[in-house]
């Protein structure tokens, strides 16, 4: 009697947490062509850095089809649409971490120095990552004739461009 209370119970627990997955589409309403992302450095300490991830897309319209976020690598980045050489890509930009440059006090007198604070790294807010993703795949989400309701696809395969350094500014 009590293994069939438990086996009802688990099994209930386990339609309830189903629900609150993201259901993926298999077919998206646009095609995805070779996916790139490309890991980037600024050429100082306080430009930080990131990585830049580029999906080409193509047979859809703009009208159509609004691309919301791209989840990769356990972050979220804001989708947006881009066209180099008449291609169309959908583009997010994710920071790894950026500087607070704080109010640095410069007096004849050293005594008056002496709260200047150094550079910190902002810290990042935790957000509850909803997919299990490998190093080479990404979500994206998007909405399709005007709807509300959100729908998700999955990308795999995405290949890795040589790093940008970007250099510093020459000192006079």
């Amino acid at each position: 009697m009590k293994t069939s209370l438990y086996i009802a119970i688990l099994s209930l627990l386990g339609l309830g947490s189903c629900a609150s997955q993201k259901k993926m589409q298999t077919k998206p309403p646009f095609t995805i062509e070779a996916a790139s992302f490309q890991k980037w450095t600024g050429g100082k300490e306080e430009s930080g850095s990131g990585i830049e991830v580029n999906i080409p897309v193509s047979a859809f319209t703009k009208e159509n089809i609004r691309f919301k976020e791209i989840y990769f690598r356990g972050k979220i980045g804001e989708a947006s649409n881009e066209t180099l050489e008449n291609k169309q890509y959908v583009t997010a930009k994710f920071i790894n971490s950026k500087f607070i440059k704080p109010d640095i006090i410069m007096h004849a007198d050293p005594r008056k120095e002496v709260g200047n604070q150094p550079p910190m790294p902002q810290k990042e807010e935790k957000i509850e990552f909803p997919f299990a993703l490998a190093d080479d795949e990404a979500v994206v989400s998007y909405t399709d004739n005007n709807s509300e309701k959100v729908k998700y696809t999955k990308i795999s395969g995405i290949k890795e461009k040589q790093a940008l350094i970007y250099p510093s500014k020459e000192q006079n």
